[in-house]
């Protein structure tokens, strides 16, 4: 890894709610995607990966995020540390929730992302314990 994956990592964070195209530019056509919402049930390829995007931003009236850590893990990936807000649209619920991910770019494009609830249980992952 290197600090042009953290750049592609940090790239495709924003784009997730703010570019639906370059989000999408940004994904490897062999993206392996395990969101916690679904018990990180793995999802695959494009199709999956917006998807889950689509579905997780239809489902708030107001969304943002935080990141507040982006960090190089050499050959094991990337690691996330950001705060999710919302309001639902339906329940009109305020929630702010931390995530933490693993990611692993491949071709200049994300190829994996494990979503953790867990700092430590992320950061064994990426092997930064």
């Amino acid at each position: 890894m290197s600090e042009a994956d953290v750049e592609i990592v940090r790239r495709w964070m924003w784009a997730f709610v703010n570019d639906t195209d370059t989000f999408r530019e940004l994904l490897h056509p062999d993206i392996e995607w395990m969101p916690f919402e679904d018990n990180n049930t793995p999802s695959y390829g494009l199709d999956g990966a917006m998807r889950i995007r689509n579905g997780w931003l239809d489902a708030w009236d107001e969304y943002s995020f935080e990141v507040h850590e982006i960090l190089d893990a050499g050959g094991e990936g990337v690691f996330v540390a950001a705060t999710i807000f919302g309001r639902g649209k339906t329940s009109g619920v305020e929630v702010d929730v931390h995530l933490y991910g693993h990611f692993k770019v491949r071709d200049g494009k994300v190829v994996y992302f494990y979503e953790y609830q867990d700092r430590a249980d992320a950061l064994k992952a990426v092997g930064l314990e």
